[in-house]
């Protein structure tokens, strides 16, 4: 089963692969769970999520996922409570 985790779209790559930064700033405890390879759903509150597998860089110390930009799905738009949901998420770690 893959590991949703919740990105910014616009910290998307500009490499081959797309990568898109995972932030283990803001989700402390993202560092707990991932691995190389490891499947993923990324997904924003904007009502796109998309299958990935995650990758570090040891370089910068960054995590990110590799989308299969194939896999790409539209969802209905988040009510304004779930919204205000994922910001309370985010601020708990």
């Amino acid at each position: 089963m893959a590991l949703r985790v919740f990105v910014d779209y616009n910290t998307i790559s500009d490499d081959v692969q797309g990568r898109i930064h995972i932030n283990t700033v803001v989700f402390k405890s993202l560092l707990e769970l991932l691995q190389p390879d490891l499947p993923l759903v990324l997904f924003d509150e904007e009502s796109l999520e998309v299958d990935a597998v995650a990758e570090y860089e040891l370089e910068y110390d960054f995590w990110y996922g590799v989308p299969d930009w194939s896999t790409r799905r539209e969802l209905p738009q988040l009510t304004k409570e779930q919204q205000d949901n994922v910001h309370k998420l985010m601020s708990l770690d």
